[in-house]
């Protein structure tokens, strides 16, 4: 009986010696995984940490250059808007140098460049007029003339620029003086004589302001043959009615070569189309002139 129930007892301690070990393999296989899970965490944070990997610091320098660098750009772009509304010239040398200007006129009877003005003794000096006005909206004020006191051929309009660097004014347009001026910096001059074929059109040049030669180019000059005043023109050529497409009994020439050509008629349409390419939208304005005396010359602002 005693050997029975020893044995028994060793079955029992043997079994629960089993469960033991199973227990303490079971228990270090789950630390070990425990511990394998966390490593690769562990290699993440030395990377975020390290020399090689991007920092806190790091993503603090880059955002400050990346502010830097806005700002200087809006700084830039803020001088290059001061330059282009004219916020940093002379204005007292461009005073002076309109003044100058004016009075050599009204004075001397002569323009800047030395030319003599088409003056006539008994004339009135003060029917021609003038305007201190930024009519190309470069920023600054341009001093635009109108001389009419004197020939028809003497009859001058022009354009003067303020150049901030030479204290001087440069000369950017020249013309008969019957201009309109639009908002988008076009002029059109209306040409001092109408003795061709155009009837009640009356011919033109259009100018159009060009901010790089800081002056006027001329875009096209336009002329046009009104049937109805003749049926052939001065070299007996008859009216190109092919290119009449509407019917209307007027035909356009556009020249933009800068030479007097009349081998190319076109109907309304195509005149009107190459205008509006120019013209789009644009608004005349109304320059302020004042009249040529001493009193208006002395109150340029």
């Amino acid at each position: 009986m005693k050997v029975r129930t020893l044995k028994k007892d060793m079955q029992k301690y043997g079994i629960l010696i089993l469960l033991l070990l199973l227990f303490s393999n079971l228990t270090a296989c789950g630390s070990q995984n425990t511990l394998s899970d966390k490593e690769p965490e562990v290699s993440q944070n030395k990377t975020e940490e390290g020399t090689t990997g991007t920092t806190e610091d790091d993503i603090e320098a880059e955002q400050s250059a990346a502010s830097k660098e806005s700002d200087d750009t809006e700084s830039r772009q803020d001088a290059e808007a001061s330059q282009m509304n004219g916020a940093d010239f002379d204005r007292e040398a461009m005073k002076n140098t309109y003044t100058s200007i004016l009075e050599g006129i009204y004075y001397n009877h002569t323009f800047p460049d030395g030319q003599a003005c088409d003056w006539e003794d008994n004339g009135d000096i003060s029917q021609n007029r003038f305007s201190v006005f930024d009519i190309d909206q470069d920023g600054k004020e341009e001093l635009i003339l109108e001389y009419i006191n004197g020939s028809m051929a003497g009859m001058v309009a022009l354009i003067y620029d303020f150049d901030n660097n030479t204290k001087t004014a440069n000369e950017e347009f020249r013309e008969f003086p019957a201009l309109t001026y639009y908002d988008n910096g076009v002029i059109q001059a209306e040409w001092s004589h109408n003795q061709g074929l155009a009837g009640d059109f009356w011919p033109y040049t259009l100018y159009q302001f060009d901010r790089e030669s800081d002056s006027y180019v001329n875009v096209g000059m336009v002329d046009a043959w009104d049937r109805s005043l003749s049926e052939t023109d001065y070299n007996g050529d008859p009216f190109p009615s092919e290119s009449d497409t509407d019917g209307d009994g007027i035909v356009y020439y556009i020249m933009q070569d800068g030479e007097y050509e009349l081998d190319h008629p076109v109907d309304w349409a195509e005149y009107k189309q190459w205008r509006d390419s120019y013209m789009g939208n644009a608004k005349e304005v109304k320059v302020p002139f004042v009249n040529l005396t001493e009193e208006n010359i002395d109150d340029i602002q």
